[in-house]
């Protein structure tokens, strides 16, 4: 509660009572959460948001949250707009109620499609050009350079010379499927960046409560927004989707996911290289289960 004194304070918040919602989230470049009570009993989420994110693209973000909220969504809505606190944005969003499933059915992962199809339905046509610092996943240039792809290979190299070899090797792969499949091609429209069992909330009797975490939101292919909800491990969601859909994914569009899929590795290694840089050493058993998932 001390440290997080100052942030309150900016906020221009009372709080009775925090309580982190992951250990771990305490210490790191990345986003953080924490229960909110605040005198009066309204439960909120303290939330500080990752280095690289900026007033521009949490405005965005904030727009994106407010059109679902419209909507009838239940998601993490502005309660406290953003100030800059010790090299980090906080804000105060919205509490969603209910938990993740603790393991999904296949009933449930057909349902985690179907909500998608909502979603998407209800993003289509909302058009707030491009997000500020974010790019399609297979523009993997422009990632690569935002994230100092070139950079973190030099210094994995002084390291693990057959890691920087390997991630280079699964970087080319990964270009040559963007050619092929003409992924940087397909249909865009704003996608939630991270659909993930994980990120959707049920209540006690298992009926849908929310969705969190559009962290990632950004304009991008909806075959991109089923590879992050690592559709590889729940294949019912695609049924469920095509069953919900108004517009259904299009051939192209599933025939998209599987070279996506390479592409999703690649970026896992390309943020591993990223936090390596910063916190001054590598993950490199992460970095090389990545590598092995892209084949390379």
């Amino acid at each position: 509660m001390d440290a997080l004194s100052g942030v309150l304070a900016a906020l221009g918040v009372e709080a009775d009572r925090l309580e982190p919602t992951r250990a771990e989230d305490e210490a790191s470049f990345g986003n953080g959460n924490w229960h909110l009570w605040t005198p009066n009993g309204e439960h909120h989420i303290l939330r500080r948001y990752h280095v690289l994110h900026t007033e521009a693209n949490l405005a965005y973000e904030a727009r994106v949250l407010e059109h679902v909220a419209a909507r009838g969504w239940c998601v993490p809505v502005q309660v406290v707009p953003p100030v800059r606190y010790d090299g980090h944005l906080w804000a105060v969003t919205r509490f969603v109620p209910g938990r993740p499933h603790r393991e999904e059915t296949a009933a449930q992962r057909a349902e985690r499609g179907a909500l998608l199809a909502r979603l998407h339905a209800d993003l289509r046509g909302l058009d707030l050009g491009p997000r500020e610092g974010f790019f399609q996943a297979a523009d993997l240039d422009a990632m690569g350079e935002f994230q100092g792809w070139d950079r973190g290979v030099e210094l994995l190299r002084e390291q693990r010379p057959e890691l920087a070899d390997r991630s280079e090797r699964a970087m080319q792969r990964a270009k040559e499927l963007v050619v092929a499949h003409d992924l940087l091609g397909l249909p865009q429209t704003i996608v939630h960046g991270d659909f993930a069992s994980w990120n959707l909330h049920f209540d006690d009797d298992g009926r849908f409560a929310g969705v969190i975490d559009f962290a990632l939101c950004h304009p991008d292919s909806r075959a991109w927004d089923f590879v992050i909800a690592r559709v590889h491990r729940a294949p019912e969601m695609i049924d469920g989707y095509q069953r919900a859909a108004a517009d259904p994914l299009s051939d192209r569009e599933l025939a998209a996911i599987e070279p996506l899929q390479a592409v999703l590795r690649v970026l896992m290694v390309m943020a591993e290289l990223w936090d390596g840089q910063h916190i001054g050493r590598f993950d490199e058993a992460m970095i090389a289960r990545q590598l092995a998932k892209a084949k390379s």
